[in-house]
């Protein structure tokens, strides 16, 4: 009587069961991770908002006003509004009322703080700037806010919120 053998097919098919299940939790795990980071972001946010976390003066009395653009959202932070991508432009949107405001002054203007993969935000924040203002030149700033960038600024002018997400 011979021996009973498994199959390789078998055996390697329970191999890709183990290794799909696993990845499968890991990306499951990946997004719950990715959205408490983000509500703890903007929680840091609404408990410690001064003038100097969203305001950035320069020479000859000129003022920037941050705001943070992330992939899906932008973030107006003097004011502590979330504007979802697709409505950056409506007529109603807290961007199209705070550019508004900012720009009526000829010293203000609005400071982009890009966060990785939020060009695309910060271009439609852009492109709505241009429709509500079509013959007033803009002066538009905007940061690239990537690791590199935290390294390079001392740690002590961080303000609390940003400091927790760096450790």
């Amino acid at each position: 009587m011979k021996p009973r053998v498994r199959t390789k097919h078998f055996s390697n098919f329970s191999i890709i069961e183990v290794f799909g299940g696993t990845f499968a939790l890991l990306v499951v795990l990946f997004v719950i991770l990715n959205i408490f980071s983000e509500a703890q972001i903007q929680q840091r946010l609404a408990q410690t908002i001064e003038e100097g976390e969203y305001k950035i003066s320069w020479e000859k009395g000129n003022e920037g006003y941050i705001v943070i653009a992330f992939p899906s959202y932008m973030l107006i932070v003097q004011q502590q509004k979330k504007v979802d991508l697709a409505n950056i432009c409506a007529s109603n949107s807290a961007f199209v009322n705070y550019a508004r405001q900012i720009y009526a002054d000829k010293k203000k203007q609005i400071v982009f703080a890009i966060v990785e993969n939020a060009t695309l935000t910060m271009r439609a924040g852009r492109d709505c700037m241009r429709q509500i203002f079509p013959k007033k030149p803009l002066s538009i700033a905007w940061i690239i806010a990537n690791n590199e960038l935290l390294k390079s600024v001392s740690i002590d002018n961080f303000p609390a919120y940003i400091k927790q997400t760096i450790k």
